[in-house]
């Protein structure tokens, strides 16, 4: 069975790399001349090593500590004896993937009629289609805008650092870089805002900016349909834009439904991501709806216990810890 995925992104190229050897032949369409080159700023939780290879030359550093201040206040600052996560080079984490599987570059895939074909005008012969290009297919209002810049700021390796602000439903960062720092914001509100309040944090020679938009609606529930994965599905982490795993574990989940033949919605509304994620979107889309203050959010993601927040943050959380932090108004 051949199947076409639209995106060589982390979700699309996961997919080729689940399913090679087996029955299904895919192959991976994108519209660009390399992988890689979204901005976002690279970094990677613990564990999605046991879901696709990261190379000892992909991994910029390991990540053992954060700080999360509040009001660019510093609240947190912790620093633990294990892995957290990774700061990788995004472009060589997925190079080493795309070439273990077969990626067409420079190929831009439309849809008419059911049908698929490239700007040129070829027919792509699949017998199915999956859509893995991000953020692209999806409704501006499903997305925010976050911006980055590259300086020359060092910072410590091993940390990465988190500002929340009373009057953004979203945050700022510094995570380390090759050559020095990534220094990026992302909310609810317009590219003005969002780059003047990020004069506060920003540090070091500026060396490159840059942006994107990113999804923070949750799973959309009409695309469970095994069409799409990843960010084209909603498979982002509302409070934190988290992408990367996410992307990577729903294109595991399309691949194991495929391969033992079961539903893919059924079994993707059974897993930890659709909860975790679902549970996120629903306090986000509170603080929009006013159900949830702005401010009372910000005091919950920097007061609490760090080890919790933590936990809600990348989606390793249960109905429990949401009470803890939130009450019984989120379940």
């Amino acid at each position: 069975m051949d199947i076409g995925v639209i995106g060589a992104g982390p979700a699309g190229l996961a997919l080729a790399w689940f399913l090679k050897g087996t029955k299904y032949n895919v192959t991976v369409y994108e519209g660009l001349n390399d992988v890689g080159l979204k901005p976002c700023a690279w970094g990677l939780i613990s564990g999605i090593e046991d879901y696709v290879p990261i190379t000892k030359e992909a991994i910029i550093s390991e990540i053992k500590g954060f700080r999360i201040y509040l009001d660019d206040k510093l609240v947190h600052d912790i620093r633990v004896n294990k892995k957290l996560g990774y700061i990788i080079n995004k472009p060589i984490f997925l190079k080493n993937i795309a070439e273990k599987v077969e990626v067409k570059y420079n190929i831009k895939i439309i849809e008419k009629d059911g049908e698929y074909f490239t700007t040129e005008g070829t027919k792509i012969i699949a017998d199915k289609m999956i859509y893995a290009n991000g953020h692209y297919s999806l409704p501006k209002d499903n997305t925010i805008p976050a911006i980055q810049y590259i300086t020359d700021y060092q910072i410590d390796k091993e940390i990465v650092e988190f500002y929340f602000y009373s009057d953004l439903l979203g945050y700022a960062w510094i995570f380390p870089d090759e050559n020095g720092s990534k220094i990026g914001i992302g909310g609810w509100a317009d590219i003005p805002f969002l780059k003047e309040r990020i004069k506060r944090i920003l540090k070091g020679k500026i060396l490159n900016f840059h942006g994107a938009r990113v999804s923070d609606f949750g799973i959309l529930e009409e695309r469970l349909n095994g069409r799409f994965i990843g960010e084209a599905l909603g498979t982002v982490y509302p409070l934190t834009g988290e992408g990367i795993r996410p992307s990577i574990i729903s294109a595991k989940l399309l691949a194991d439904s495929l391969l033992n033949e079961k539903n893919f919605e059924r079994e993707f509304k059974k897993s930890k991501l659709y909860w975790t994620i679902q549970t996120q979107a629903k306090i986000v889309h509170g603080v929009k709806k006013g159900y949830m203050s702005l401010k009372g959010l910000s005091r919950i993601m920097t007061k609490s216990d760090p080890n919790l927040v933590l936990k809600v943050a990348i989606g390793d959380f249960d109905s429990f810890d949401i009470i803890k932090l939130f009450g019984r108004m989120i379940i």
